[in-house]
């Protein structure tokens, strides 16, 4: 069953085919005693008089007057009226409203409430061995992320790149921290039709909200989009796993002399910018590499 934005609302309009700047007036206000287009009135309009007419009707209403069925979003402060045919081809006729920012600003959905030690992992979502997320929407649509643990690993970031922004690929982005560029794919392929790009003017979405304002990729998903994703109590286990694995790492690199540990045993927030370059290209490549992560599925 297709869904649709709660704050989405109908509207049917008219206007004047021959106007230079079409002005759409909603049914509910065409009554209005200044509306000529309804009555007879029309004749003494000006834009209808400079238009070349053979004969029309005494009474209205005006031969160039039309409707049309529009659709707009209750939540925008400024009601923009969107031809009906064109709003489904939008986010808010489907399953994709749920990452709008009207939406989730007006809805509030809030922060995933499923965690494992700490870290937020819905249970809706399926995830790579990399540390990213895919969402299948009923309607055909699917959106990509990173997760909540690559999130605390990152922290702070500063720039945004996408590689590709449309077509068949695995999509990836290159997100610079502290200086150092550090790529991010989805192992998987699919048909990619869009980027948030508003992300690059407000990166800092990426790691605050990944499973909401911070998702990277929409599109349709492909037959192999799904293969080798983890979901439910395997998923659990799995992110359980790889926190012990980053302190092991840790550990191992002798990285938590620069205090790159926390009391709790949970790495510590922002893990990155604790990093040098060289350190932290390795562990990037251990952890969230779709080459390396392909091993682990």
């Amino acid at each position: 069953m297709r869904m649709t934005c709660p704050f989405l609302r109908e509207a049917q309009v008219k206007y004047c085919r021959t106007a230079a700047v079409r002005k759409l007036i909603p049914l509910a206000q065409a009554g209005r005693t200044e509306e000529k287009c309804s009555s007879g009135e029309y004749r003494t309009c000006k834009v209808f008089q400079t238009q070349p007419l053979e004969e029309s009707a005494d009474q209205g209403p005006c031969p160039f007057l039309r409707e049309s069925l529009m659709q707009y979003c209750a939540a925008a402060p400024v009601a923009k009226l969107v031809p009906y045919s064109e709003s489904l081809l939008s986010r808010c006729g489907n399953d994709s409203f749920r990452y709008c920012e009207l939406y989730l600003s007006m809805a509030q959905p809030g922060v995933p409430s499923e965690e494992v030690e700490g870290l937020a992992m819905p249970e809706r979502l399926r995830y790579t061995a990399n540390h990213m997320w895919l969402d299948m929407g009923e309607d055909g649509m699917c959106h990509v992320g990173i997760d909540a643990f690559l999130s605390r690993v990152l922290g702070p970031v500063d720039r945004l790149t996408f590689v590709q922004l449309k077509g068949r690929t695995r999509p990836a982005a290159v997100l610079t921290v502290n200086g150092v560029d550090l790529e991010v794919m989805f192992p998987n392929a699919i048909l990619l039709t869009g980027c948030n790009l508003y992300l690059r003017a407000n990166p800092s979405r990426i790691t605050c909200d990944p499973y909401t304002t911070g998702w990277l990729f929409e599109g349709r998903p492909l037959p192999e989009t799904a293969e080798n994703l983890m979901q439910g109590p395997a998923a659990r286990h799995w992110m359980e796993t790889e926190q012990r694995r980053m302190n092991e790492f840790l550990q191992q690199e002798q990285a938590a002399r620069s205090g790159t540990m926390s009391d709790g045993g949970l790495f510590a927030e922002g893990l990155a910018h604790h990093l040098d370059g060289d350190w932290l290209r390795v562990l990037f490549h251990e952890f969230f590499s779709p080459y390396a992560s392909g091993k682990r599925v």
